[in-house]
C-alpha cells in the first residue's frame, strides 16, 4: 500500500481511527469538491453571503451571517431557504471523488454543519446505510447494524424549521436544542474531533468549537483539522484555539484530488489494520487473515441472522470446509467496539466467497457490501420468497431457505455443495500461482502461508477427502494420513514438519521470514506436488 500522506498523521490519531474513535466534523470545504454542471461551482460560506448581499437593496456587506440574517428579514425565511437551495445547486450537484473516498472510510458517526445532501447521496452509492440525525427525538434510537449515523448539527434544506443559518438561529441553538448539544459533547468526550473543510473564519467552525468549550471547558480532548497547503500563520491560529493542524502539502487548485488521496490512504490503513487490532481464536482463519489484501484466500464469509446462526454452523460450515474453505463470521472476531463496519469491510476484502442469508436488515446491508467487494458470482444468496427479489439472480446463485431443518433438506444441501465445488475449482487454480507471485514481490511471510495452504488443499484432494464429511484436518494431520497411505514418503513428512514450523512463525510471531526460508518452502512445495500428482 503506497503511503504518501499517512506520514503527516500522528500515530496515536491513526490508532484511534482503527479503534473507531474518530468524530469527523465536515464543513463547506468538502462540498466544494462536488461535481456540478458546466459553468457552475459550489459556493463556500463567504460566497453564499456575498451572493445574497448582491440581491438586497441598500445593504452594505459585512459578514456572511449578517447577510443571511438580513436576507431572511427582508424577504422571509421561506425565500432564504429557496435561494440557499439554488445557490447550493441542490438539484444538480453530485458527490465528487473526495466524497466517494471519505464515505468509503468506516465511521460509526459523522457530524456535519452543511445544509446539502452530498454525503447522504454518496453513502447510498457506496452503498452503505446512512441514518441522518436532525431531531432530539432521534437520539434515543440505537444505530443497529454497520451503517453510519450522520449528525446534521445545523439541519438541512429539507427541514427549514431545523435550519441553523441566521444570527437568531445561532444565538438560540443551545437553548432550543440542549440534547443535541449534550449529545455532541458526549461524543467529544469519547471520540476525537477531526475537522474537514473548515477555515477559522467559518462561523460554523467557531460556533461548534465554542459549543465544545462551553460544554467541556478544559476537559475537552485534542482536536485536529485536516488542511491542504495551509500557511504557518493559519496553523498557528488553529493551534491557539486548541486545534492541532494536519497540514497536507499541495496546491489549493488540487484540493479535492489531494483530499481524495488522503481519504483513500486512511481507508486502506483502517482496513488493513483493524484485523491486527482484533482477537482471532480460530487457527485456520488467523492464517488466512495473515495474508495481504488482494491475496487469494480460502475464507468464506457467512452473513446470517442470529436466530439461524446455529443451523448454518451445523449444516453449511462443514460443506464449506469439505471443499477447502475456511468459514468465518463477523462475531467470531473481537474487534474494537466502534469498528464493526471496518471489521466487516476488512473481512470481505480478505474473503474469497460469501454466503449471505437475507433474513435480517443487518444481513441485507452486508449483502450490499459483499456485492461491492466480491461481485455477484462469488456470493451464494439464501432467502425466503419474500426477500428473494433483492438478489441479482441473473448473475449469482440464489437458493430458497428450507422451512425445516437444513439437515433434512437434501436437495438444498446438494445445491450448496455444487456451488462450493465450482468455487473450489476456481480457487485452486488461483492458489497455485500465489506462492511464486508473493516470493517475486518480496512478501516472504505471505509466500510461506500461501505455499502451505496450497499443500493442504492439494493433499485433501489427493486423499479424496472432499466427499467425506470429516472434521477438517490441519496440515500435520493431513501429512500423517498421507504418509500412512504412502501418498507421501517419510522424508517428505519430515520436510513438511519444518515448513509447518516456518509457517507458524509467519502467522504467530513478528519475526521476519528470510528470503532463503521462504524460497525453500515455496520450491519444496512445488517439487512435492509434482511427486504427489504422478
Amino acid at each position: 500500500m503506497a503511503q504518501k500522506y499517512l506520514k503527516h498523521f500522528p500515530k496515536p490519531l491513526l490508532a484511534e481511527l482503527v479503534e473507531g474513535r474518530w468524530l469527523p466534523v465536515i464543513g463547506a470545504g468538502l462540498s466544494r469538491n462536488a461535481v456540478v454542471p458546466a459553468g457552475k461551482k459550489m459556493p463556500l460560506w463567504e460566497d453564499l453571503g456575498k451572493s445574497l448581499a448582491a440581491e438586497m437593496r441598500n445593504y452594505d456587506y459585512a459578514t456572511v451571517l449578517d447577510a443571511i440574517s438580513a436576507y431572511a428579514h427582508q424577504f422571509s425565511r421561506a425565500k432564504l431557504v429557496e435561494r440557499l437551495s439554488d445557490l447550493l445547486l441542490l438539484d444538480s450537484a453530485k458527490p465528487g471523488e473526495a466524497h466517494k473516498a471519505f464515505c468509503s472510510i468506516k465511521f460509526s458517526i459523522v457530524c456535519t454543519t452543511n445544509f446539502d445532501f452530498l454525503l447522504e447521496r454518496q453513502y447510498d452509492l457506496n452503498p452503505r446505510y446512512c441514518r441522518p440525525l436532525l431531531y432530539e427525538e432521534q437520539l434515543s434510537i440505537p444505530n443497529r447494524g454497520p451503517g453510519v449515523q450522520l449528525l446534521k448539527l445545523h439541519g438541512d434544506l429539507h427541514h427549514p424549521e431545523r435550519l441553523v443559518a441566521t444570527e437568531e438561529d445561532y444565538d438560540g441553538f443551545l437553548q432550543r436544542y440542549p440534547l443535541i448539544a449534550t449529545f455532541l459533547a458526549n461524543l467529544l468526550i469519547t471520540k476525537t474531533a477531526v475537522f474537514i473543510g473548515y477555515s477559522l473564519d467559518d462561523p460554523d467552525f467557531r460556533q461548534v468549537f465554542q459549543l465544545i468549550a462551553d460544554r467541556l471547558g478544559q476537559s475537552r480532548g485534542p482536536a485536529y483539522a485536516i488542511r491542504v497547503g495551509g500557511t504557518p500563520q493559519e496553523s498557528a491560529r488553529f493551534e491557539r484555539r486548541g486545534v492541532k493542524v494536519i497540514n497536507i502539502p499541495g496546491r489549493q487548485s488540487k484540493y479535492g484530488e489531494i483530499l481524495a488521496a488522503v481519504f483513500n490512504e486512511l481507508r486502506e490503513y483502517q482496513e488493513s489494520t483493524v484485523i491486527q487490532a482484533s482477537q482471532i481464536t480460530d487457527e485456520s482463519a488467523l492464517r488466512e487473515l495473515s495474508l495481504p489484501i488482494g491475496a487469494t484466500t480460502r475464507l468464506c464469509f457467512f452473513s446470517t441472522p442470529s436466530a439461524l446462526s446455529s443451523r448454518y454452523k451445523e449444516s453449511l460450515f462443514p460443506i464449506a470446509q469439505q471443499y477447502g474453505f475456511v468459514p468465518i463470521t463477523a462475531d467470531a472476531i473481537l474487534s474494537p467496539a466502534d469498528s464493526v463496519g471496518a471489521k466487516i469491510d476488512a473481512l470481505l476484502a480478505k474473503a474469497n466467497v460469501a454466503v449471505v442469508d437475507l433474513g435480517s436488515d443487518w444481513t441485507k446491508i452486508e449483502y450490499q457490501t459483499a456485492l461491492w467487494k466480491l461481485g455477484p458470482e462469488r456470493i451464494l444468496v439464501i432467502a425466503d420468497k419474500a426477500d428473494a427479489g433483492i438478489a441479482d439472480v441473473a448473475r449469482q446463485k440464489l437458493l430458497l431457505r428450507p422451512r425445516a431443518s437444513f439437515a433434512d433438506a437434501e436437495d438444498f444441501l446438494r445445491e450448496v455443495a455444487k456451488w462450493f465445488s465450482v468455487r473450489a475449482e476456481v480457487t485452486t487454480s488461483t492458489l497455485e500461482e500465489e506462492p511464486e507471485r508473493f516470493l517475486k514481490m518480496g512478501y516472504t511471510r505471505a509466500a510461506v502461508i500461501a505455499a502451505t495452504t496450497l499443500l493442504e488443499v492439494s493433499l485433501r484432494r489427493r486423499l479424496d477427502l472432499i466427499s467425506e464429511p470429516t472434521r477438517p484436518m490441519g496440515l500435520g494431520q493431513l501429512t500423517g494420513l498421507a504418509a500412512s497411505k504412502e501418498v507421501l514418503s517419510r522424508e517428505a513428512e519430515g520436510k513438511i514438519r519444518i515448513w509447518s514450523r516456518i509457517r507458524n512463525a509467519a502467522v504467530h510471531t513478528p519475526k521476519p521470514i528470510s528470503v532463503r526460508d521462504a524460497r525453500a518452502v515455496v520450491q519444496g512445495v512445488r517439487e512435492l506436488l509434482k511427486e504427489i500428482d504422478r
